[in-house]
């Protein structure tokens, strides 16, 4: 499957609302229609319309979204509910889509609108002694607040990642997990629970194309890129290479031994919560490869060479290991919260403007300059080895927070930071990146308006994200939801490199 960047058609604002439309009429004679609290099957689903307008000019559009949720679960015996949850989505992000499909297991990249994805699909047995759950499913590890470095179990999609909740931002992943309780061991530890985690097969992240809103532009390439003459070696020309940039799926390597499991011992000490993880198993985080290839092009008379270059992005995977704990407790009102985990072999960014700098493309062709601009002059195309956009290290990550509730007010305070062992590269991600977390939540009207705001600083390279929003219940059923987007900072951060992208946002959903 090849999926190229191309420049978006303009907006056609009266389709993505006319497929709105469609969605939420079904979804409301549906909620009607049904009974849901009645017999042994019931129906609940919600139907949203949610509305970007982007506040900076350079911003890439973002189409009104559709999207239909729908979850139908049952009770065939008293120990035996099976569970599926599907979403029907139309809009957002996406361009030039390919049209109607199913969102697969396989892919990364997958260019379809209006789409289908199978949420959750899944049968629990509640058994005397655990509980057990199969199908697709997902999980929530760690404790603290908005980041959490021990939920890695499920990869998750990237197509709107600074709005879209963390349990919709998740891809269910087909597992057999059980859970069973741990005898106490008075005082060392009670309430005990251990839940075990098999996935047999990996599921890859989905990662929006180049063109679209939320790529990341420190994995794009310029569409020019020039080196002068004399620098590759001496007496040697100079190039001009127009780069053509795509994105290409890559297999996944779906086999049982690539599988994941997962452990999960969690307990009550002397009032403290703890857990405690192990996991084994695919990378869930996004990471990609870059090929290049170059080819003489003829066509483009000058003082230097004209080459057409392909610059193709892939997905990349390849096996880690985890381990971490976390603990909340409750002091004078104050619930404080600690989450720390180890990685092994995570992978973590660099940006293509490393890779495509005058002194790596010296590295990468100098020292075979000349048989490389013979094997051109021959019509050859010429692959060539830039390096890895994602380097592999160990990496640990720890956090500390805490909330103290006074008179519906609910301020957070949370600091997390992330350190890359052993590295000697330049990374999109500092070798130690420390974050502060504030957030600030309040009910109002006998909770029917619920505020909040959220911003997360970055220090050693300075980067902010702050998103504010409100949501009213009209109804039961009904809510409105509006909000600001604004996010700063160096380009060369993973969350700088989006700062073109503030945004006001509203969200209409009807639940049943």
């Amino acid at each position: 499957m090849d999926i190229r960047g191309r420049r978006p058609r303009p907006a056609r604002g009266w389709r993505a609302v006319a497929v709105v439309a469609l969605l939420l009429a079904p979804a409301c004679a549906i909620a009607f229609a049904v009974d849901t609290g009645a017999g042994r099957w019931k129906l609940n689903g919600y139907a949203e319309g949610y509305f970007v307008v982007p506040t900076d000019a350079d911003s890439q559009r973002q189409r009104p979204e559709g999207i239909l949720d729908l979850t139908v679960a049952g009770d065939l015996w008293r120990t035996v509910r099976p569970v599926l949850d599907v979403q029907f989505l139309a809009g957002g992000p996406p361009e030039n889509a390919t049209g109607f499909g199913v969102f697969n297991f396989h892919d990364a990249f997958q260019n379809i609108s209006p789409s289908i994805d199978f949420e959750e699909g899944y049968v629990d047995v509640a058994l005397r002694w655990a509980d057990i759950r199969l199908g697709v499913q997902k999980f929530a590890w760690g404790r603290l607040d908005t980041v959490h470095p021990a939920d890695i179990v499920n990869p998750r999609q990237f197509s709107d990642p600074f709005i879209t909740d963390e349990t919709d931002a998740k891809i269910g992943i087909p597992a057999a997990s059980i859970t069973a309780p741990v005898p106490a061991i008075d005082p060392l530890f009670t309430d005990g629970y251990l839940t075990a985690i098999w996935a047999p097969i990996p599921i890859p992240f989905r990662f929006p194309l180049p063109g679209e809103r939320w790529f990341p532009p420190a994995a794009s390439v310029p569409a020019t890129v020039s080196i002068p003459p004399g620098y590759l070696g001496r007496g040697l020309p100079g190039a001009d290479i127009t780069a053509d940039f795509s994105a290409q799926n890559a297999p996944a390597g779906q086999r049982l031994s690539a599988g994941a499991v997962g452990l999960r011992w969690t307990a009550l000490t002397a009032g403290v919560d703890w857990s405690l993880y192990f996991y084994n198993g695919r990378e869930t985080a996004p990471a990609l490869d870059l090929s290049t290839t170059i080819r003489l092009a003829a066509d483009r008379p000058g003082a230097t060479i004209a080459l057409d270059g392909d610059a193709v992005v892939r997905p990349r995977y390849g096996g880690i290991w985890l381990t971490g704990a976390d603990a909340a407790f409750e002091l004078l009102g104050v619930t404080a919260r600690a989450e720390a985990v180890y990685g092994s072999n995570r992978f973590v960014p660099r940006s293509t403007a490393d890779l495509l700098s005058l002194s790596n493309m010296r590295r990468a062709i100098g020292p075979d300059a000349a048989e490389i601009l013979a094997q051109l002059i021959a019509g050859e195309t010429v692959p060539i080895d830039l390096g890895e956009l994602f380097l592999r290290r160990d990496v640990v990550e720890w956090g500390l927070g805490a909330d103290y509730p006074w008179r519906g007010w609910v301020p957070v305070l949370q600091v997390n930071q992330t350190v890359v062992l052993d590295n000697d590269r330049a990374l999109l991600l500092p070798d130690v990146d420390t974050r502060l977390l504030g957030a600030l939540r309040k009910s109002w009207f006998t909770d029917r308006l619920a505020t909040e705001v959220i911003a997360i600083q970055s220090f050693e390279r300075s980067s902010t994200v702050a998103v504010a929003r409100a949501t009213y219940s009209l109804t039961d059923a009904l809510r409105l939801r509006f909000g600001y987007l604004a996010i700063g900072g160096s380009q060369n951060t993973l969350v700088g490199q989006y700062k073109a992208n503030d945004e006001l946002f509203v969200q209409i959903r009807y639940a049943h």
